[in-house]
């Protein structure tokens, strides 16, 4: 009798576990990815007094999303010396889906001469689309913005969780 109870318990936590609470006992595991990625492409800044709108749109590579393009745009403020701040949103596009970016505080610091600037910050991974519609994470990014040439280049490091 014992065992005939204890084999009936155990059916009946095994039905619950696959029925009510069966999305939360088969639910895959988050997984953190490290990311990579190198980005390159068009840039433009068009400044009127002190607020500097940009956007830029490029392609490259990174991990998980193999070949891909990445678009974004922002605001900058040139008031603060020596390197502007700015903020913005963006979207990195490849294999699976979109991760979209948010940026709320980077900074450029021109050169001498004003012709280019290094571009640093962090970047939220706030969602998307495709497989990666809940990916969280954040991205620290360096890169170049040359504005003789309306050029941009950037490297992200950082992990995104899926």
């Amino acid at each position: 009798m014992k065992k005939d109870a204890l084999v009936t318990a155990a059916l009946a936590v095994a039905v619950a576990a696959t029925t009510a609470g069966g999305a939360l006992a088969f639910a895959p595991k988050a997984k953190t990815v490290a990311f990579l990625g190198a980005y390159a492409g068009a840039a433009s800044v068009k400044v009127t007094g002190n607020v500097a709108a940009i956007s830029a749109s490029g392609a490259g590579k990174g991990t998980l999303v193999g070949t891909s393009k990445i678009s974004g745009k922002g605001v900058g403020d040139t008031s603060v010396q020596p390197c502007a701040t700015w903020k913005g949103m963006g979207a990195i596009v490849g294999t699976g889906g979109k991760i979209n970016l948010v940026v709320s505080a980077a900074n450029a610091c021109p050169n001498e001469d004003q012709s280019q600037a290094a571009v640093s910050g962090t970047a939220t991974v706030k969602g998307g689309a495709g497989k990666y519609a809940k990916a969280k994470g954040t991205l620290k990014f360096t890169g170049n913005y040359n504005k003789t040439k309306g050029t941009f280049t950037v490297k992200f490091k950082g992990a995104i969780t899926l």
